[in-house]
């Protein structure tokens, strides 16, 4: 059993080497809107990674690899990798994230018969190695064959897998992570699983053809021929969420039912901060937006608002480092504020409570939370109301959630306090249903029900 950390340093050299360089591998920006809401290491990596460590002590070389992509590994994870034989013979390793199995792969000695598939591709097209990933429609690949060039010097990175598996086999794998996250699906990709035979041939280059897109699961299958033969998976992610537009919301509104009113809304930049914003906006009044590491997204929404004639500022503020007086001298003169950071969500873990992610999260939704209220308890002249968004996490628990949802009653119970204490500053908390949001973003669709309809309401509520 060993274990590895996967650093920016490793993320940037394999990128380097496959020419990989899909931003949900190397751009913390970028990534945090994405399905991990991290950067996340390279399907192949993994695999080549696993393999490295397997064949320490193991001289066996490798005849065929399946492997099956489970949950995403991220860049700081602690990787398990162990391994076992199953009862054909080959060799099972797992690797692991907090007891999560996040890949598993299965290798079968060259010693024991492999079936090659039988897959015949031709008339590929020489794929120029691009700077940036595609952005098509897995369809538009359909019927379509590409030959990717591959450098069996990036061998030397991988000298277990090499003995194992070939310097042609080793290359294509990173071929393989160059086609899925530069071609197709190509920017919104996510690998899926690997099921090879390998072929010790001296060809200079890895062939791909697309041969099946199944919408409905969002899965792309392709059949590849070269070192390694055999078919790859890899799914189209859904992008970032896009809350309404001006002119969307602006159907919901009316013009000047919030003439005059000026609010502050934490978190403003992207979801459903974005939209309260945009709302606000449509309805005539004036809205500052804070950021914490998201300044191209906070300038975008308050490009939009400004455009379409509605008044909205940007401004910097960390929730969990800066102290409130650090949003200005006019902290305390909104009519309301609302409240909306929130540390990553969904995460990978195989107990029932995790400390750390707890405090994480109570950091936020109590610690932050109540220096912010206090602050404008303390220099506001007039009545100021706060909302604050709960989650039917803490009446449904799902499972995974424990930190979470603790914290959100907890919240919830510094809120009841709060109110019957503070003279100025009165709280609006809400159980919020799923709504469509970068958290909450799947793979595959899960039903969530409307922004605008479930905001709205509250909305309004907080100038009657």
């Amino acid at each position: 059993m060993t274990t590895k950390i996967f650093s920016d340093d490793d993320q940037r050299r394999f990128a380097a080497i496959s020419g990989d360089y899909n931003p949900i591998h190397l751009d913390a920006l970028a990534a945090r809107r994405l399905v991990a809401g991290r950067p996340v290491v390279h399907g192949t990596h993994l695999v080549l990674a696993a393999i490295e460590r397997w064949t320490a002590g193991n001289p066996d070389q490798i005849g065929a690899l399946k492997c099956s992509f489970q949950n995403p590994v991220a860049v700081g994870d602690r990787v398990m990798f162990a391994h076992h034989v199953d009862s054909r013979g080959r060799i099972v390793i797992n690797a692991t994230v907090r007891d999560v199995v996040c890949a598993k792969l299965s290798v079968t000695p060259e010693s024991q018969p492999v079936t090659k598939p039988s897959i015949n591709i031709s008339g590929a097209e020489v794929v120029r190695r691009l700077d940036a990933p595609a952005d098509q429609e897995p369809a538009t690949h359909l019927g379509k064959a590409y030959a990717v060039a591959i450098d069996r010097g990036i061998a030397a990175d991988f000298p277990g897998a090499s003995a194992a598996i070939g310097d042609g086999a080793v290359s294509a794998l990173a071929a393989a992570s160059y086609f899925v996250g530069m071609i197709c699906p190509g920017l919104h990709s996510m690998m899926s699983s690997i099921d090879v035979v390998i072929e010790r041939n001296t060809v200079d280059q890895e062939l791909f053809a697309v041969s099946s897109y199944r919408e409905n699961v969002r899965l792309v299958d392709i059949d590849c021929a070269g070192p390694i033969t055999g078919r790859i998976q890899a799914f189209r992610r859904p992008a970032p969420a896009r809350q309404m537009s001006m002119a969307d919301v602006a159907a919901h509104i009316k013009p000047d039912e919030f003439n005059g009113s000026r609010s502050l809304i934490i978190g403003g930049s992207r979801g459903l901060g974005e939209l309260t914003a945009k709302m606000l906006a449509t309805g005539g009044g004036d809205v500052v937006i804070t950021y914490r590491s998201g300044k191209n997204d906070a300038d975008r929404v308050a490009g939009e608002i400004n455009q379409y004639g509605g008044r909205c500022e940007a401004r910097r503020f960390d929730v969990e480092r800066d102290s409130p007086a650090a949003l200005g001298a006019d902290a305390a003169s909104f009519d309301a504020i609302y409240f909306f950071p929130t540390p990553r969500i969904f995460r990978k873990g195989g107990g029932v409570f995790d400390q750390e992610w707890f405090e994480e999260f109570a950091r936020v939704y109590v610690t932050a939370f109540h220096a912010l209220c206090a602050h404008v308890e303390e220099h506001a002249t007039r009545p100021v109301r706060v909302f604050f968004p709960s989650s039917i996490a803490v009446d449904n628990r799902p499972k995974g959630l424990t930190e979470y949802a603790m914290a959100k009653s907890a919240a919830e119970q510094l809120i009841a306090d709060i109110n019957r204490t503070f003279t100025r500053v009165s709280v609006v908390s809400r159980r919020l249903p799923r709504l469509t949001t970068d958290q909450t973003a799947t793979i595959l669709d899960v039903p969530a029900e409307s922004n605008i309809d479930t905001l709205l309401p509250i909305v309004r509520s907080l100038y009657g």
